[in-house]
């Protein structure tokens, strides 16, 4: 699933590199998906499953200032995530 989601930020056009050829958007998302589930002690499967209670959480809630200087990727991931899940019907 996290592939698909790789693939579904690609086509929406986010960035997979900066202009010095660092990793960009796609992957700070990518990385930051797989965080929320080490987190939250969740297999990516499971994190789509419970995606309703996960997002308000690291959005507007109790975690949504977790992970310090990453926690705008973590928020827009989680969101940029639940789009994924709606629009691809994944889960």
């Amino acid at each position: 699933m996290l592939k698909l989601y790789k693939n579904w930020l690609i086509q929406k056009g986010y960035s997979t590199t900066t202009q010095n050829n660092k990793p960009s958007t796609v992957y700070d998302y990518t990385t930051s998906i797989i965080r929320v589930c080490n987190w939250e002690s969740k297999t990516i499967e499971q994190l789509a499953e419970s995606i309703s209670t996960i997002l308000p959480q690291y959005t507007i809630g109790e975690h949504s200032a977790r992970g310090r200087m990453k926690s705008r990727a973590v928020r827009c991931s989680v969101r940029a995530f639940s789009k994924f899940l709606i629009e691809t019907q994944v889960a």
